[in-house]
């Protein structure tokens, strides 16, 4: 254990006598899918601008033993019970508070003996890592670490606005306790990388004697008291202030001899509201799965690279396979900067279209040079199904990946959602399709118009926290960016103007002919009737079984 590192939670200040909750209550309802997309998103957004892609494997830790007790001593965990310089001692502190008593944390508490503990490492690798001071908001420590009420984003085809989906790091950890380890880009102050911190939120908490309340926020960092004072808190210590190195691959964020990025780690990692100690192969499926549904343009295109690494050292890079349903899509968006037709004739066809969407223009006391409206559009693509496809969607086992669904992105390279358009498709045309939206419409190599600019700034603005749609509706954050039409220009994008756009595809203009043929032309009865029974003798040649086959083109029957 390092002496150089301690626990801290800042008293709340004089005069203060409400109980702050936990923010990341939010966060709780989060699914696996939500940890990994905002997971991925956070790493993509900072990669680096260069030709590798971003990777990211998550390490799954499943301590025992001495291990357990290893680790436990250096996060300073236990120690004297009554002390408040240990981490255990807030934690019960504030699962004693009534107003604000989680769950998670009554669990932990109730379950953990010190025999096991699983540990989920997150690194990423050619990132920009954690650049930035101690108390700067705007870079992408102060985002990650310090304020989640902001947002860092390098650019406007970045992740959401909100920056408030990170909180999923502390709901999915049993002690709402994060680890990060960074080597940084940009090194401050002269300091010697890497730079480790950890953060606690928990409800806020009295001491036992009743002299003072703690805030909902704790702090793992350099027992520094300048920094303390001019802080308010405890700042990150890098390895020229103590043995970092040393610390970090004890608590399972060692960063090796890996080049710039992250390593986070969510300590006592459980899904919320199940158990403590998952299934770690189980859910090394569900993240590769999960990984593969919402970001395969980005692995498509080897901007991104994802693994799964289970405690027994099997490392699992995410592939098509582990999402087998996204494959008509990702066929579909592959068409969309070729040349191709705006009708579908048979299974395997691809059809492009676009969607008239107007940009209102930019609230001009909010936005310095703002944009002015735009009429523009957004590109969709469709494919025809074929039998292939369709057992492909079938394997994936996946509600929101089935036929007849568009699937959503723009310049990220993400999947914000798979809209269902069910009410359009053709009973003999299913289909699947991509709209891209925004920097996403622009090809390889070139730069976005300007339209394309403002679309992307207008539909990540839409985006909630989980970035898992595009809401206009009662969407204050889009409301004051923008001046006129926002709901309805919103809403185009999943609504009846999206369904028109399908349909003028999906849908042919059959023409009624003049004569009914005669039905011994189309179809022959075979055999002659018969009078004898229920017309046991009626029966056509083709109500045989028939035998059945696709060659990948087209239908072959025998």
């Amino acid at each position: 254990m390092s002496d150089a590192m301690k626990w801290e939670f800042p008293s709340q200040k004089s005069g203060i006598t409400e109980y702050h909750d936990l923010p990341t209550k939010e966060a709780l309802d989060s699914d696996l899918e939500t940890f990994v997309r905002e997971v991925l998103q956070n790493a993509n957004d900072q990669g680096l601008d260069n030709d590798d892609p971003v990777e990211v494997v998550f390490n799954f830790h499943r301590l025992s033993g001495d291990d357990v007790d290893e680790f436990m001593e250096t996060l300073q965990w236990d120690g004297n019970s009554d002390n408040p310089a240990n981490l255990r001692w807030h934690v019960e502190q504030a699962n004693r508070n009534e107003k604000t008593r989680d769950a998670g944390l009554k669990r932990f508490l109730n379950r953990f003996d010190d025999d096991e503990l699983v540990v989920l490492t997150i690194h990423d690798d050619n990132t920009t890592g954690l650049v930035g001071e101690e108390n700067d908001s705007s870079s992408p420590y102060g985002a990650l670490v310090k304020d989640f009420g902001s947002s860092e984003k390098p650019s406007s085809s970045s992740g959401g606005s909100f920056g408030l989906g990170k909180t999923v790091l502390w709901a999915f950890s049993g002690i709402s306790t994060v680890l990060f380890n960074s080597t940084p880009t940009d090194i401050h102050n002269g300091h010697e990388p890497p730079r480790l911190v950890g953060r606690s939120i928990l409800p806020s908490h009295d001491h036992e004697d009743g002299t003072r309340t703690y805030t909902n926020h704790g702090w793992f960092g350099l027992d520094d008291e300048d920094e303390r004072e001019r802080l308010g808190r405890l700042p990150s210590m890098w390895q020229d202030q103590g043995s970092v190195e040393d610390i970090a691959d004890t608590l399972r964020v060692g960063r090796g001899d890996r080049g710039t990025g992250t390593s986070i780690g969510v300590v006592g990692f459980r899904v919320p509201g199940e158990e403590l100690s998952p299934d770690t192969d189980e859910l090394a499926a569900e993240f590769r799965h999960a990984a593969i549904k919402h970001f395969w343009p980005a692995i498509g295109r080897e901007d991104l690279k994802v693994s799964v690494r289970t405690p027994d050292g099997d490392i699992q890079e995410a592939t098509l396979d582990d999402a087998p349903g996204v494959e008509p899509y990702a066929r579909a968006y592959a068409q969309l900067f070729n040349s191709i037709d705006s009708e579908l004739n048979q299974p395997g066809d691809f059809a492009k279209t676009e969607l008239d969407l107007t940009v209102p223009e930019e609230n001009a006391d909010v936005v310095d040079d703002p944009d002015p409206e735009f009429e523009t559009n957004v590109d969709i693509v469709l494919r025809q199904l074929n039998p292939s496809d369709s057992d492909r969607l079938e394997e994936s086992d996946d509600a929101d990946i089935g036929p007849n669904h568009v699937a959503r992105l723009r310049g990220a390279q993400m999947i914000v959602d798979y809209v269902d358009m069910g009410s359009v498709a053709d009973r003999w045309k299913n289909f699947a399709a991509v709209m891209a939206a925004g920097e996403a419409q622009t090809p390889d190599g070139e730069s976005p118009t300007d339209a394309q600019k403002a679309v992307e700034k207008f539909v990540k603005r839409s985006e909630p926290t989980q970035h898992d749609d595009w809401v206009g509706s009662k969407n204050e954050y889009l409301k004051k960016h923008y001046n006129g039409t926002i709901v309805s220009e919103v809403a185009a994008l999943s609504g009846t103007r999206l369904e028109q756009a399908l349909a003028e595809i999906v849908h042919e203009d059959v023409e009624s002919g003049e004569e009914v043929p005669d039905m011994d032309d189309v179809a022959p009865i075979m055999g002659g009737r018969s009078t004898d029974g229920n017309g046991a003798g009626s029966v056509m040649d083709w109500e045989r079984e028939p035998s059945a086959s696709f060659d990948g083109d087209k239908w072959v029957f025998d």
